[in-house]
């Protein structure tokens, strides 16, 4: 079994990110901390094929093929792999720090596993997880301190505090490197 991330982007500007970054910087108070802000539809697919590059050629192919993930006239898009998320991402006191957003009572990665292995041939595929990725270009003087920063800025608390996914239904997982 192999575990796969796609992860989908717009070609445009994102009004979104646009809108939390500057929320983030005004109304939380991280002028200085957030450079950027990034968002992008997130699946992780588990996979029943025999190495990484058939898992890529797979997600490749499910991509281009079906309309289940991607709009070629608006997406852009990324397949990624668990293990090789950087662990050392720091640039000058700079971390990229990604926050992957879920909803455990979301059905919809269920559904989509169901459509690709029942409708669109695809019976490799075992499972699909559904969120948003959150990516953060922050300063700040250690890894630490990046993450501590990630997390005060993802998780909603009170009306000064978090923006990005509300704890009462929604978990999260943070990561440092790209």
């Amino acid at each position: 079994m192999i575990t796969a991330e796609l992860v989908v982007g717009l070609k445009i500007p994102d009004v979104t990110a646009l809108t939390a970054a500057n929320a983030i910087r005004r109304r939380l108070g991280y002028a200085d901390e957030l450079q950027v802000l990034e968002r992008a539809d997130y699946y992780r697919l588990a996979l029943d094929v025999a190495d990484r590059e058939a898992a890529e050629a797979l997600v490749r192919r499910m991509a281009e093929r079906t309309n289940l993930f991607v709009n070629p006239n608006k997406h852009t898009y990324d397949v990624r792999f668990p293990e090789d998320r950087a662990t050392d991402a720091a640039e000058d006191g700079h971390y990229v720090v990604n926050v992957l957003v879920t909803s455990p009572d979301d059905t919809s990665g269920a559904d989509i596993a169901a459509l690709l292995q029942s409708h669109h041939g695809y019976p490799q595929v075992q499972g699909v997880e559904t969120g948003v990725l959150w990516t953060m270009h922050l300063a700040a003087e250690s890894e630490a301190r990046a993450r501590e920063i990630a997390e005060d800025i993802t998780v909603t608390r009170s009306q000064g505090q978090g923006i990005l996914m509300n704890p009462h239904f929604q978990e999260y997982e943070v990561w440092v490197g790209a």
